[in-house]
């Protein structure tokens, strides 16, 4: 391909297989103009050999993107429910509640989080990694001179494709089964989770690989899937080397019990010419949904962009500097066109003003210059006192909910645990109530009645609040609760 090419390459090394794919966006649709696949070596340094080697044959100038899977070994992933917030505290509260039950130093992990909207609340996909494994895949990539813009989990990637070529409203799981590795995905209207299995095809025969594939799906339900949620997924969408085996696909319906679904033919992806005419696009379909989704993410056509490690400052700069040269001789031939208007200006007022009202009109616009100035000192000054004031409300607040807690800790048994964890006040702000949330470690023993006694209690204080529980705390033998009460 021509370094002059644009669009994006998405490179997929999480299994070991190398697969990669390159998609241009024409016309406003999406087209695949070139795939290549390979089995990665054993040996160390393999991996990073292939990509090397690939990209020497591909040759992506800086016009083209290039996403490359992120190592995800160890992958931590989450889904929280959060109330309408600023993007900045979105990120404080899903950095606060992956530490918290992490229990990790922060420096030690790359934290990163997706949001999604809804008519009340976001969902927030949060996502951790080892900082250790992520730089030093860098470096790795650094010292064979491997090219790349984004760094991406492929699980994520993999969710991109399916929604593109196979979309679903419905509750599914999605598995890429690799060579040494797999990518399961759990969707469903509650949320989005990743997890890294360290299975292949090459580590057991199909029946066996399915029944501990099984095992491993049933497993992430159990941790991932609240447990108030309704979880029935319609279909399992199988990708990657899994999806070319048939005795594998074939144990997949045997030991599970929903519909298995390979995606055979692309739908919404155009193949060039000579794709179409050497008969490539199902095996390319079936067995490189990762690949497929990082292209996407890389053209900026999925919505499910998270990346582990953006930019290479290098690349970046030169995917611009044809748009900078542009604007910056632009913007040099409007300054010398202001600047010769601006010489004949001045000189017809030269002409024509008498030199007193000269100095008269320096004067006043001096003046006006000032006034502006003090007027935009004193709007500053009563922004700030507005915001004391609505902050020495929000804190009045705050007091008396854990007033209104005050009877129920003090009625239990000292025998029994209750008592509040954590207390997340959000200040009120133009157009926008301010909330403060509660969240409880009780006994297991209050489960039962604890809902109705919480709202008893803080509904004359709040009126209408939102309960949510009980879920297993962090503490063992724990049961969390989490109470949102809107300011007045």
């Amino acid at each position: 391909m021509s370094a002059l090419g644009g669009g994006a390459i998405g490179i997929d090394v999480s299994d070991g297989t190398l697969k990669a794919v390159r998609l241009a966006r024409r016309g406003g649709r999406l087209t695949l103009l070139h795939t290549w696949r390979a089995v990665l070596p054993d040996r160390p340094e393999g991996e990073l050999a292939a990509l090397h080697a690939l990209l020497q044959q591909a040759r992506p100038g800086p016009g083209t993107r290039v996403v490359i899977s992120a190592p995800t070994r160890g992958l931590f992933s989450r889904t929280y429910q959060i109330p309408e917030m600023g993007v900045e505290r979105v990120a404080e509260l899903v950095r606060y509640e992956v530490l918290a039950e992490l229990q990790q130093p922060a420096d030690d992990l790359v934290i990163r989080h997706l949001i999604g909207r809804g008519a009340a609340e976001r969902q927030v996909q949060a996502f951790a990694l080892r900082r250790a494994q992520v730089e030093a895949f860098q470096q790795q990539l650094a010292a064979h001179g491997v090219p790349w813009d984004d760094l991406e989990p492929a699980g994520l990637a993999l969710a991109a494709f399916a929604d593109l070529e196979r979309r679903s409203r419905g509750d599914r799981l999605l598995l890429g089964v690799g060579r040494t590795a797999s990518q399961l995905v759990i969707q469903s209207s509650s949320g989005l989770w990743l997890r890294h299995l360290p299975l292949g095809v090459r580590d057991a025969p199909a029946d066996e690989l399915a029944e501990r594939l099984r095992d491993e799906i049933d497993a992430a339900l159990v941790w991932f899937v609240p447990a108030d949620q309704r979880f029935r997924p319609d279909e399992l969408v199988l990708s990657e080397e899994g999806a070319l085996d048939p005795h594998l696909t074939g144990a997949l319906k045997r030991v599970l019990s929903m519909p298995v679904v390979r995606i055979g033919e692309l739908t919404h992806i155009r193949s060039s010419w000579r794709l179409r005419h050497t008969g490539q696009d199902a095996a390319q379909a079936l067995s490189m949904g990762q690949a497929f989704g990082l292209a996407l993410v890389g053209l900026r056509a999925s919505p499910l962009r998270c990346p582990v490690v953006e930019g290479e400052s290098r690349r970046a700069a030169a995917r611009r500097m044809p748009a900078v040269t542009t604007g910056v001789l632009a913007a040099c031939g409007a300054l010398i066109a202001l600047g010769e208007l601006s010489r004949v200006w001045a000189d017809r007022l030269d002409a024509t003003l008498p030199s007193r009202l000269e100095d008269e009109l320096l004067g006043r616009a001096e003046e006006a210059e000032r006034l502006r100035a003090e007027s935009d000192r004193l709007e500053r000054q009563a922004a700030a006192l507005h915001d004391v004031g609505l902050r020495r409300v929000a804190v009045q607040q705050v007091r008396r909910a854990l007033a209104a807690l005050a009877p129920l800790v003090t009625a239990r048994d000292p025998q029994q645990r209750l008592h509040v964890e954590q207390l997340w006040l959000a200040a009120a702000e133009g157009g926008r109530a301010g909330t403060v949330s509660l969240t409880l470690h009780v006994d297991p023993v209050f489960d039962e009645r604890l809902r109705e006694r919480l709202e008893a209690v803080l509904r004359p204080e709040f009126g209408p609040v939102e309960v949510k529980g009980p879920e297993v705390a962090p503490v063992e033998g724990l049961s969390r609760w989490v109470v949102d009460n809107a300011l007045r």
